[in-house]
């Protein structure tokens, strides 16, 4: 049996083809649907709550899958079988197929993930060989559950945008893999993960983006963190790791002497 956590909001069309195309699938799933339509929690809670509700089950895999997204029968199975031949991919995820055109991967794997995402694409015939990406979209991700129990949960600062690709780099820091299945697909009719005429979304993306900045691009958030977060500057970062560079060169040599 395999979860499926999709967070609903506010389009119940997309969540009932969502849906049909789940129970259509060749392995056996159980599906979680977080509704958000009267407490919007976003994205990321969602996720997180609908995880956790899984973590004690008999399963190796969760997948978070978007209401938008529908995916073709043998998907899950696909994915499923890759992973359990790699057991050192830690996620996976299909083609996303544009809904207007199935013939054009709209998402094949992660390219820039700041300040906005930005995906690989392309005819689907360029893509028929598994890849292992930089990060993978959240509109559908199997993810392994021993890597989440050893990893932990999405990082809860993001609302909405930003913790897909922050969880693919926690987990590649972390030794995992992240691999795009070309024999798994699925149509992503796209919501409102694009632009949105709603400015408090676009303001919460925006929000996430600067965490996103603030952890990943900059040692802003180690030194709100840290003891000695508010003595750390450029020069003083790179005059340290520079001494710890040639400190390292130094044993080297004595050791390889010694031996």
């Amino acid at each position: 049996m395999i979860p499926v956590i999709i967070p609903y909001y506010k389009n119940e069309d997309h969540l009932n083809k969502c849906i049909s195309h789940l129970k259509k699938q060749t392995v056996q799933v159980e599906i979680y649907v977080r509704d958000n339509n009267k407490e919007n929690i976003y994205f990321t809670a969602a996720v997180n709550e609908g995880i956790r509700n899984y973590l004690n089950y008999e399963c190796d895999y969760i997948v978070i899958l978007n209401q938008d997204m529908y995916l073709d029968t043998l998907a899950l199975e696909n994915m499923k079988e890759f992973m359990d031949s790699n057991p050192l991919c830690g996620i996976s995820v299909p083609l996303q197929l544009d809904y207007t055109n199935p013939n054009n991967v709209i998402f094949a794997g992660g390219k820039e993930a700041f300040p906005s995402g930005k995906h690989q694409n392309g005819p689907l015939m360029e893509f028929k060989k598994n890849e292992m990406i930089l990060w993978g979209n959240g509109a559908c991700m199997m993810i392994r559950k021993e890597m989440i129990q050893e990893i932990g949960l999405f990082d809860k600062n993001y609302l909405f945008i930003g913790s897909d690709s922050d969880y693919c780099f926690t987990a590649r820091s972390r030794g995992w893999q992240v691999w795009r299945i070309a024999n798994a697909k699925g149509i992503h009719q796209c919501g409102a993960s694009g632009e949105s005429p709603d400015i408090n979304i676009e303001l919460i993306k925006i929000k996430d983006m600067i965490y996103f900045g603030n952890k990943w691009l900059t040692y802003e958030l180690y030194k709100d963190l840290s003891y000695e977060g508010k003595n750390l500057d450029i020069e003083n970062i790179t005059s340290t790791m520079n001494e710890l560079e040639q400190t390292a060169e130094e044993l080297e040599s004595i050791y390889s002497n010694m031996i």
